[in-house]
């Protein structure tokens, strides 16, 4: 019995299988601490919007420009001469689109993986089950004869096969992402006469596109104006819709369209 236990370990403990094996590890001891009523098994959907907006234009204006007036005994440091060079060529972090494409690149891949659509404790568990299975197989069937058990080979391994779980967790949890994150009913009817704010870097009368704050995610629109250009972050209300192009036709929220 020892000597089969000690062969188990040492067989799912080796080269590439160890990063699956140990998190397969820590995902059964959480479900049996779970099940003993220790730890709340949050069963719920989380209500994350994975659009992940983050807008990283990164205007960062070091020159402290602040009074910060510390009326204490008299003590009252003037920080505004903060402007600090460094040397060197001028580094423009603010790249129009750079970032933000880079942004919406991962979270679309995030959102592709359905990770936030279901319960993160489900979907774990599929990966690390996943993630596992696809290490201790290929490995044992495959790779043992092929490369050596050695931190580098072993290291490359583990990403093809946490690509390979990631994938497999995807499909797995399709027909769970319907059902505990189903999709807003939003049609164009409801949405006349709603504001969104567009989110291109303009719109006009031939381009542009919006977002439609939602409880979840919100909803990007294909968007025209029928005045002047507009530029990024713009409040516009939605006045006409275009079924055939799906296009929605806004205007600029003013004071005096807002009444």
């Amino acid at each position: 019995m020892t000597e089969t236990l000690n062969e188990l370990l040492e067989r799912m403990f080796v080269g590439p299988v160890w990063p699956a094996s140990l998190l397969i590890s820590l995902m059964v001891i959480y479900s049996l601490i779970a099940m003993l009523g220790l730890v709340d098994l949050d069963m719920n959907a989380p209500d994350a919007d994975m659009s992940v907006d983050a807008d990283f234009g990164m205007d960062a204006d070091l020159a402290i420009d602040g009074d910060m007036s510390l009326d204490a005994d008299g003590f009252t440091p003037d920080l505004e001469a903060g402007t600090v060079d460094m040397g060197g060529p001028d580094i423009d972090l603010a790249q129009p689109g750079t970032l933000e494409f880079i942004s919406g690149i991962m979270a679309t891949t995030v959102r592709w993986t359905n990770f936030g659509r279901v319960p993160m404790v489900i979907w774990m568990g599929i990966f690390s089950f996943m993630f596992w299975l696809a290490s201790y197989v290929i490995w044992h069937e495959f790779d043992a004869s092929r490369y050596e058990a050695t931190l580098l080979p072993s290291a490359l391994l583990s990403i093809r096969n946490f690509v390979i779980a990631v994938v497999a967790t995807k499909y797995l949890t399709l027909p769970l992402a319907d059902k505990f994150n189903p999709p807003p009913n939003y049609d164009s009817r409801r949405l006349m006469g709603q504001t969104c704010t567009i989110s291109s870097h303009h719109a006009s009368s031939a381009f542009g596109q919006a977002k439609f704050a939602t409880d979840t995610a919100p909803l990007l629109l294909n968007i025209r104006t029928n005045g002047p250009e507009l530029l990024k972050g713009t409040k516009v209300r939605i006045i006409d819709f275009d079924p055939s192009n799906r296009i929605y036709t806004v205007v600029e929220i003013t004071p005096e369209t807002e009444s």
